[in-house]
C-alpha cells in the first residue's frame, strides 16, 4: 500500500504511538494500584494497539487517497482529531495517578524495612525475628463503650467463638463510615502496638489482601502519639498534614532520595487514600495533655470524615480523655490455646534458623519442634495458660525459656527469672560485667516504689539521681549513678531511653513488680491499705498488690480484712474488690478466720440455692459468685454475659458433644440462680417447658425441620424475634417486668449450633 505523502511526520507519529502509550499507561497504573483484573484488560488492549502500529501506515495511506476525493483539509482534520484525543487520554492518565510512582515505591519500601522486625513494646530480643514469621493475629470483640473493656493485664475471653480480626473492619471501611473510626482498646501487653505495625507492614508491602481479601488500598501512616504529642501541645492548631510531614522527615532523614513534602501527603488525604494509625493514646502520661490530644484527633476526624483512623489505647487512658466523635470500640481478646501453640512453634522455628545462620535447616526444624514442645508442656503442667494468653507475657516467657530451658510456676518466680535473664544473663552474653542481681534489685526496687508513689512511669536522671546515689553508695565499688542507667540501657535491659533525658521501665509491670518487692522488704503495706479506699488509687496499685501478696512469706490478712469489712457495711459490695480479696487469699498467706469470713461473704448471694447445689457452688468458688452477684443486684445483662463465659470455660468449647457432657451440677446451679432471682420467670428450665409446649423434641437435634420450626416458635414466644426477624442484641429487654417468661438467659438465642440442644439436657 502507498505511504501517505501529504500528512506531516509528527501527526503520523502521534497516530501510530498515542493509542499504545495510552493503554500501556493505564496498564501500569492499574497494576501499581493492585487492580490486577482491570490491569489485565488494559494489557490486552495494549497488545491490540501494538498491532495498530503495524497497520497505521495503511490507515493514513487510505486517508491520503480519500483526501484526493474529499479534499486534503478533511483528512488533515481527521488526523488532528485523533492526535488531540490521544493527548487528552495521556493527560487524563497522569491526572488520576494519586502519587508520584517513584516516591510511592520508595515510601512503601522504607516502611517495609522499618516494620519488618518483631519489636514487642519494652522487650529487646536477643535475636531479630521478623514480624510476619512469628505474628499471630489477635481477635477483636466489638463493645458499646470503653467502659466494657477489661483493663487487667490478664483477662478472660468474652467467649470461645471465632472472633473478627482487624481485616474484617478494614474491609467494611469503604461502605460503613463507623468502621473508618476504630478505637482498639486492650490491657497492657495485649498486642496493640504489634497489631498496628502488622497493619502498616501489610500495606507497605502492598499486601492488604492478607489482612482481608476485600481490604481497601490505602497509604499507611503509623504515628506513635507519645512521639508527636509535644508538637500538638505546642500548637493545638497544627494540621494533620504538617504532623505527618514532620514525622516522615524524621523517619526518612537518612534517605536522600525520599523527601515527601506537605503537598504529597495533602493530596492523599484529600483523596481519602490514607490509613491513619494513632498508637498509644494512653502513653501520654498527663491526663490534661491527653485531653488536648483528644480534641486534636477529634478535629482531624471531622476535617477528614472519609479518611480511615485507627487509635489504640488502654481502656483507662481512653476513659480519662475520650474522643467526642463516635468511634467503633474493639477490645483486644487474649490469645486462645491454638494461638499460643502457633506462636511458640513459629518462635522457635525462627530463632533456631537464625541461630544457625541458615545452616543445617533440618536440624533447626527438629530442635525447634523439641523446644516448642518443651515450653508448651511446661505451660500446661504449671497451669499458665491464662498467663500466656497475654502476648507480652508469652513473649517474655518464650525469651526466658531460650536461656533457662524451664519456666517457673508462680508469676513472681517468672518475673524473677525474667530479671535474671535481663540483668545478668544477656549482659554477660553481650560482653558486659553486670552487677549481681541482688545488687541491681537493691537499687531498682526503691526507685520503682518512688515512681509508683508519685504516680508516674517516666523520669529524668536529675529527678532520680538522689535515690540512685543513696542506694548505689551501699554497694561495693560504688558505681556511678549515670553509668548505672547507661549500662542498663546499653545491654537493652529494663530501662528504655525515649530521648536524651527521658527514661522509663521497659514495661509498667516491671515497675510494679519491683515496687512490690520493696514494699514487702520495708514493711510498707499501709500504702496498699490506703489505696483500697480510692477507686483511682486502687486501679494504679492493683497489679503491684497482686505481685506483693505472691511474694513468699507475705501475710495478706490485713488486705483481705479491709476488703471484707468494707463489703459487709456497703449497700452494694464492690465485686472487683471481693474477687481481688479472693485472689489475695489464693496467692498469699491469710489467717484462717479471715479466710472463712471471706468465704461466707462470697457464699451469701449463692444461699438462694438448694443445699446440695449450694454445697457444690461453694466447692468451685469463685466460679459462680460473679453470676450470683449480678443476678442478686438485678444486673441482668452482665449476668447473661458472665454466664456465657462460665459455660464456655466449663465445657472447654461449644459443641453438641460438650453440651451432652456438661456437668449436671453446674447446669443446675446456673438454672436455679436464674429461676430464683427472677421469681420463676427466667431460666433454662422455663425455656425447656416452652420448648416442649411448641413441639420441640428432647433429642439434641438442631438442624431438622421440626427442630427449626420449634426454635422459631420458641423465639417468637420469648420475644427474641419481632415480625419473624431476630432482634439485635441492643434491642433485647434486660428488665424483669416487661420481659415475657423465658426471655432470659440469651445463651440459647445467641449460640449457633447449641441453643435448643441444651434444652435436651437431662438435668433440666
Amino acid at each position: 500500500m502507498a505511504k501517505p505523502k501529504s500528512i506531516p511526520q509528527w501527526q503520523q507519529f502521534l497516530v501510530r504511538w498515542i493509542p499504545v502509550s495510552g493503554t500501556a499507561g493505564l496498564t501500569f497504573f492499574f497494576a501499581s494500584s493492585e487492580k490486577f483484573g482491570t490491569a489485565l484488560i488494559a494489557a490486552f488492549c495494549t497488545g491490540a494497539m501494538l498491532l495498530w502500529t503495524n497497520y497505521s501506515a495503511g490507515f493514513m495511506a487510505i486517508a491520503e487517497q480519500e483526501a484526493e476525493k474529499l479534499g486534503n483539509r478533511h483528512a488533515q482534520w481527521l488526523i488532528q482529531l485523533i492526535a488531540v484525543v490521544g493527548r487528552t487520554l495521556s493527560n487524563r492518565i497522569l491526572a488520576v495517578l494519586p502519587l508520584p510512582l517513584t516516591t510511592t515505591t520508595e515510601y512503601y519500601q522504607k516502611l517495609s524495612l522499618d516494620y519488618r522486625e518483631l519489636e514487642p513494646e519494652g522487650i529487646r530480643l536477643s535475636g531479630f525475628p521478623e514480624l510476619e514469621q512469628v505474628f499471630i493475629e489477635v481477635h477483636l470483640s466489638p463493645c458499646e463503650s470503653e467502659g466494657e473493656v477489661n483493663p487487667r493485664l490478664l483477662v478472660r475471653r468474652r467467649n470461645e467463638e471465632p472472633q473478627d480480626n482487624v481485616g474484617f473492619y478494614l474491609a467494611r471501611m469503604p461502605k460503613h463510615w463507623s468502621h473508618r473510626r476504630l478505637a482498639i482498646l486492650g490491657a497492657p501487653g495485649s498486642g496493640k502496638t504489634t497489631l498496628m505495625r502488622h497493619i502498616a507492614l501489610m500495606y507497605a508491602q502492598r499486601q492488604p489482601h492478607k489482612l482481608h481479601p476485600k481490604a481497601p488500598q490505602l497509604l499507611p501512616v503509623l504515628l506513635y502519639l507519645r512521639e508527636i504529642h509535644p508538637q500538638i501541645l505546642a500548637d493545638p492548631a497544627v494540621s494533620l498534614v504538617s504532623i505527618i510531614t514532620q514525622w516522615a522527615s524524621k523517619r526518612f532523614e537518612t534517605d536522600s532520595l525520599l523527601k515527601p513534602d506537605e503537598s504529597w501527603f495533602a493530596a492523599q488525604l484529600r483523596q481519602n487514600q490514607c490509613l491513619i494509625l494513632l498508637d498509644g493514646f494512653d502513653e501520654i502520661a498527663d491526663a490534661t495533655d491527653r485531653q488536648q490530644v483528644s480534641q486534636w484527633v477529634d478535629h482531624q476526624i471531622g476535617k477528614y470524615p472519609n479518611t480511615a483512623f485507627i487509635l489504640t489505647s488502654r481502656p483507662l487512658g481512653y476513659k480519662e480523655a475520650p474522643l467526642k466523635k463516635k468511634m467503633q470500640f474493639l477490645e483486644v481478646q487474649p490469645l486462645t490455646s491454638q494461638q499460643i501453640n502457633d506462636f511458640v512453634h513459629r518462635w522457635y522455628i525462627t530463632t533456631e534458623h537464625q541461630r544457625r545462620a541458615g545452616k543445617d535447616p533440618e536440624l533447626a526444624e527438629r530442635k525447634a519442634k523439641q523446644k516448642a514442645a518443651s515450653l508448651l508442656k511446661q505451660i500446661d503442667d504449671r497451669n499458665l495458660s491464662a498467663f500466656v494468653s497475654n502476648p507480652l507475657l508469652l513473649t517474655l516467657i518464650a525469651e526466658s525459656h531460650r536461656f533457662e530451658k524451664r519456666i517457673p510456676t508462680r508469676k513472681v518466680e517468672l518475673y524473677q527469672t525474667i530479671f535474671q535473664v535481663m540483668l545478668v544473663d544477656r549482659p554477660k552474653e553481650k560482653g558486659f560485667e553486670p552487677l549481681p542481681l541482688p545488687h541491681s534489685l537493691s537499687v531498682l526496687q526503691p526507685l520503682a516504689l518512688a515512681l509508683m508513689r508519685q504516680g508516674i512511669t517516666k523520669f529524668t536522671f536529675e529527678a532520680v539521681e538522689p535515690i540512685l546515689t543513696e542506694y548505689l553508695a551501699k554497694l561495693p565499688n560504688q558505681p556511678d549513678s549515670f553509668a548505672f542507667l547507661k549500662e542498663l540501657q546499653a545491654v537493652d535491659a529494663l530501662i528504655d531511653k525515649e530521648k536524651e533525658a527521658d527514661y522509663e521501665f521497659a514495661h509498667k509491670t516491671f515497675q510494679e513488680y519491683l515496687a512490690a518487692l520493696e514494699v514487702q522488704k520495708t514493711s510498707q503495706q499501709q500504702i496498699f491499705l490506703t489505696a483500697l479506699q480510692s477507686e483511682q488509687e486502687l486501679d494504679w496499685w492493683q497489679e503491684t498488690m497482686r505481685f506483693y501478696v505472691a511474694v513468699p512469706d507475705t501475710d495478706s490478712t490485713a488486705l483481705v480484712q479491709a476488703i471484707v469489712q468494707e463489703a459487709q457495711t456497703a449497700q452494694a459490695p464492690n465485686l472487683e474488690k471481693i474477687l481481688l480479696a479472693w485472689d489475695f487469699g489464693q496467692d498469699g498467706l491469710v489467717e484462717e478466720a479471715q479466710r472463712q469470713t471471706l468465704r461466707s461473704l462470697m457464699s451469701q448471694p449463692l444461699e438462694i440455692l438448694e443445699p446440695a447445689d449450694l454445697q457444690y457452688a461453694q466447692e468451685v468458688q469463685p466460679r459462680y459468685f460473679p453470676l450470683a452477684h449480678y443476678l442478686q443486684t438485678g444486673q441482668w445483662q452482665a449476668a447473661d454475659r458472665e454466664m456465657f463465659d462460665v459455660m464456655n470455660r466449663v465445657m472447654g468449647g461449644l459443641s453438641i458433644a460438650n453440651i451432652k457432657k456438661f456437668p449436671c451440677e453446674d447446669l443446675r446451679v446456673i438454672d436455679q440462680l436464674w429461676l430464683n432471682y427472677s421469681q420463676g420467670k427466667f431460666g433454662f428450665s422455663v425455656q425447656k417447658r416452652i420448648w416442649v409446649e411448641v413441639g420441640g423434641k428432647l433429642d439434641y437435634a438442631t438442624d431438622t425441620d421440626a427442630a427449626l420450626e420449634a426454635y422459631k416458635k420458641l423465639s417468637d414466644q420469648v420475644k427474641w424475634c419481632k415480625d419473624g426477624i431476630f432482634l439485635n442484641y441492643s434491642d433485647i429487654t434486660f428488665e424483669v417486668a416487661p420481659a415475657p417468661e423465658g426471655h432470659l438467659p440469651l445463651w440459647v438465642f445467641w449460640v449457633e449450633d447449641g441453643g435448643s440442644s441444651l434444652l435436651s439436657h437431662p438435668s433440666l
